[in-house]
Parts: C-alpha cells; sequence; structure tokens
C-alpha cells in the first residue's frame, strides 16, 4: 500500500509539471532551427573555425552527441568574414578600420545524405523556416546575387543548409521545418525571430510589414512552427530564445550622436537630412565611413557640414540610412517587445520552454559578467562578446549564449549538462578574444557597409550610404573655432 501511495504522488507530480519537463532528456537526436544566429555567424560570415562553437554545437558537445552534423564553410568564409585590418593611430586615439576580407570560402560537406542536425539559416526569418526550400545545385547562382546585392543571405544559405533531395530517393524540395521533423528529434531548440525586426536597425527605417513583421503575421507563423513541431513530436522537449532588445547590440550604441569639444567638453551634435541628432537618437555603425569623412560633422568642427542620411522611402523604394532616431528606436523596441509576448504565449501553449535573451542581454549590457577575473560586456569591440558587425557574437559570445541555453534546459527539464568552460575562449583557443581598442572610432568599409544592410535588407537602397567626399575628416581639437551654432537643416 506504501508504494501504490509513493507511485500515486509521483504521477501527481509528473502530471502537474507536464511529463516532457520531468523524463529524461535524450540528446541523442538534437535538432536547431533559427536564423544566423543558430548557424553562428561571426563577423557577418560563416566560417567552421566559429560554427564549430556555434550555440547548437556546445550544447550537442556538452551532451556527449556524436555526429551532431553542420553545413561548414572553409576560411575566410561564406560571404568572407569582416576584419580588423588596421589600428590607426591619430590624436584621437587609436581608430579600428574594419573590411570584408579578400577570397572566398566553400562548402566542405555539402552533399551529406541527410538532414544537418544544425538548421540555422542565416538571413531567415520566420516566415522563411516555414516556406523556403533550397537546392545546392542553385548556390553558385545565389550567392553571387546576393555578392550583386541583388537579393539578401536567405535564398544562397537555404541551398546551402536544406538538403535536396531530403533523402536519396525522395524527389521534392523540403522546408526547414520539414528536415528538422524528417530527422525524427528527440531533442529540439528554436531561436528565431531576430530577422523579423533587424532590417529596421540595418536600414534606419521601421516600417510595419517591411522593416518590421507584424505583430499578428509572426503570431501566425510562430504558432504554426512551434505547433508543427509539438504536434509531430509530442513527447520531445522544445527549448526557444526569445528576441535580443535592439539597444543591446553595438550596431546601434556604439557611435554617439555627437563629438566633444576637448576644450570644453560640451557635445555637438551631428547632423542628419531632418536636422541636429539629439542625445535620444542613434547612428549605427555604418555610419563610421562617412563621419570619418566629415558628413555630418558641422563645419566649426572640421566637418564638411553635410548632413547623414536618414532611412526613407520614396517612389525609388525604401533608401538605407545611418540614423535611428529616438521615434524609430521605440517603434523597434515595442516590437521586439510584442514579438516576445508572442513566443512567451506560444511557448506556453505548446509546453515549450522560454531561454529570456531580452532579459539576460539588458543585464549583460548594464552589469557585465565576470569571468577568470576579466569582465565581459556587449561593448563593440572591448567587451568581447560581440564580433566585427556589432550583430553576431564572436566565439566567447557564443560560450555564453550556450551556457544561458544550458541553464534553461537544466533548471526547466531536469538535465544535467555540464556548464562550458570560458578559459578556453578567453585564451583564444576557442577562435577569438577580445580585441581592446577604441570601439567609438571604428570605421567601417562602405563595402562592409553595403555588405551588411543587403544580406538582412535585400529590397533597401544602399546610394545613400556610399556616398564619398574629397574633404578629409579633421580633428575636432585643432578645428573648433568657436560657439557651434546649430546647422540649418
Amino acid at each position: 500500500m506504501r508504494n501504490a501511495h509513493k507511485a500515486l504522488l509521483l504521477g501527481l507530480v509528473v502530471a502537474l509539471s507536464g511529463g516532457v519537463a520531468l523524463a529524461q532528456v535524450d540528446f541523442s537526436r538534437y535538432v536547431a532551427l533559427g536564423d544566423s544566429l543558430t548557424a553562428g555567424v561571426v563577423s557577418n560570415g560563416s566560417d567552421q573555425t566559429y560554427q564549430k562553437n556555434s550555440y547548437p554545437a556546445l550544447i550537442a558537445r556538452q551532451a556527449g552527441v556524436s555526429g551532431f552534423q553542420q553545413p561548414l564553410v572553409s576560411a575566410p568564409g561564406l560571404p568572407p568574414l569582416l576584419e580588423l585590418v588596421a589600428l590607426n593611430v591619430t590624436s584621437q586615439g587609436v581608430s579600428p578600420v574594419i573590411r570584408v576580407k579578400s577570397g572566398l570560402g566553400a562548402p566542405l560537406n555539402p552533399t551529406l545524405a541527410t538532414p544537418y542536425n544544425n538548421l540555422g539559416v542565416d538571413g531567415f526569418d520566420t516566415n522563411d523556416v516555414l516556406t523556403r526550400t533550397g537546392d545546392i545545385n542553385n548556390f553558385a547562382q545565389h550567392l553571387a546575387d546576393y555578392a550583386a546585392g541583388r537579393s539578401g543571405k536567405a535564398p544562397a544559405f537555404a541551398d546551402l543548409v536544406l538538403r535536396f533531395p531530403v533523402f536519396p530517393g525522395t524527389e521534392t524540395p523540403a522546408t526547414a521545418l520539414a528536415q528538422a521533423l524528417a530527422l525524427q528529434p528527440t531533442f529540439l531548440t528554436v531561436w528565431i525571430g531576430s530577422n523579423d525586426v533587424l532590417g529596421a536597425a540595418l536600414t534606419g527605417v521601421a516600417v510595419d510589414g517591411v522593416t518590421m513583421t507584424s505583430k499578428l503575421d509572426f503570431q501566425v507563423r510562430y504558432t504554426t512552427l512551434i505547433g508543427a513541431l509539438r504536434q509531430a513530436r509530442p513527447s520531445t522537449p522544445i527549448v526557444v530564445g526569445n528576441i535580443v532588445d535592439v539597444e543591446a547590440i553595438p550596431f546601434v550604441t556604439t557611435i554617439k550622436p555627437y563629438i566633444v569639444n576637448p576644450s570644453t567638453g560640451t557635445h555637438i551634435p551631428l547632423i542628419g537630412e531632418a536636422g541636429p541628432l539629439t542625445e535620444q537618437d542613434h547612428l549605427t555603425l555604418l555610419a563610421s565611413s562617412l563621419l570619418a569623412q566629415g558628413i555630418g560633422i558641422p563645419v566649426a568642427a572640421g566637418g564638411t557640414g553635410l548632413p547623414l542620411p536618414e532611412g526613407s522611402v520614396d517612389a525609388e523604394g525604401l533608401h538605407a540610412g545611418v540614423i535611428l532616431r529616438a521615434g524609430e528606436i521605440a517603434a523597434i523596441k515595442a516590437r521586439i517587445v510584442d514579438l516576445n509576448d508572442v513566443i512567451n504565449g506560444v511557448a506556453a501553449q505548446f509546453d515549450a520552454k522560454v531561454v529570456d535573451f531580452h532579459t539576460f542581454f539588458n543585464d549583460l549590457l548594464a552589469n557585465g559578467m565576470v569571468f577568470g577575473g576579466v569582465k565581459l560586456t556587449p561593448a563593440f569591440l572591448t567587451g568581447g562578446i560581440f564580433s566585427y558587425d556589432g550583430v553576431h557574437p564572436q566565439a566567447i559570445g557564443y560560450a555564453v549564449v550556450a551556457r544561458e541555453w544550458i541553464s534553461t534546459i537544466n533548471a526547466s527539464l531536469g538535465a544535467k549538462l555540464p556548464d562550458i568552460d570560458l578559459r578556453p575562449f578567453l585564451t583564444g583557443e576557442g577562435g577569438g578574444a577580445a580585441t581592446t581598442v577604441m570601439a567609438a572610432s571604428a570605421v567601417f568599409s562602405q563595402q562592409a557597409s553595403v555588405a551588411m544592410v543587403k544580406a538582412y535588407a535585400p529590397y533597401a537602397l544602399t546610394d545613400r550610404i556610399q556616398r564619398s567626399t574629397r574633404v578629409i575628416r579633421r580633428h575636432i581639437a585643432h578645428e573648433v573655432r568657436g560657439p557651434i551654432e546649430p546647422p540649418t537643416p
């Protein structure tokens, strides 16, 4: 009787807690769905050095999974990674110069007979996971289209990642969702949604239905995705990640909307096409090559007086800009909150667990994290977390991300995955360490700027971010000649 009573109590606990949550977690057929963050993109490209430390690969390694397959790419990556090519010393300090590496990588295992376990596809949004298919035979053409600015990353990297045929003998191309299910996963992670809002930050334009997915559309797509996974795999644990706050990524927050008069310490507003910037406005990293030419800097401060481009829409289309006004930032942040509400609601509906990266990265921004006496933060170049594009983590950043996945998996599913040792990543053995230079004075080449926009906002025109002028920016310390009058818009 006593044993029967214990069995009854145990059954009630399982029923109340959810059978998936307390069952033994089987990682043997682990499958990851997502976008570039899942693919392990670093500095705007895929390279096996970093792919091998993508967060799904790290989770699989900690779980002792053998044969975890990823679509590996040789150096210098696809597309070629951004690199730091110079540390120019000026009277203002050290100015890093970032550009696209020369050469082109190649797929290393494109003829794998089965779908990859890591189905993260660079450039994918939520709709792409449900609808887009690929064929490696079309990869070269689609990559050429991307390189020429005719498309974003999604078509080419769908070809690279999504098997066709899915298995030998099949004739129908399949989506990422279908390929995930074809592997009959025993454990699933899903991190998708960043590209449903990232276009707004990259172009400097927050347009509903163009650079940002509407909440209603996202609700339908995300419900379809997680619902299909749960229907097909009723007992498989599903863990999802939510969307990081736009103000937690250094692409948006590194360059200040002003310069400083060194003799007085006062802030001199930079100039946009809609007038002077306020201190609530943001400049993206794409502004750096223009600022280096004196564009956006008042004449009295040693600049050209020409304005920085605002993102805009006209009869020609959507023109990418480098300014996010306070209202645009507020709109993007509000949409991220909306989409995260959807993620939380759908996860609860289908018994999926949520890794709260929105809160995690905001906490990193506010407090950083200390490991081995080293403080890691989201700060560009100096913080260690993010790579040269200011959007994707570098190797240590993915290790930090993987630790957060593992923490949630262990706490919510009763798993016992060992934590990840960050020491190899801090010393560079894990694929790169922090760069300690003056981040705010970094200069993106215009080629790098265009590559970033076209990767995730292929519909945007980049004519206004490719301006050039013969006037070279002079040092403010030698050029301020008196009070700075507000420029005329």
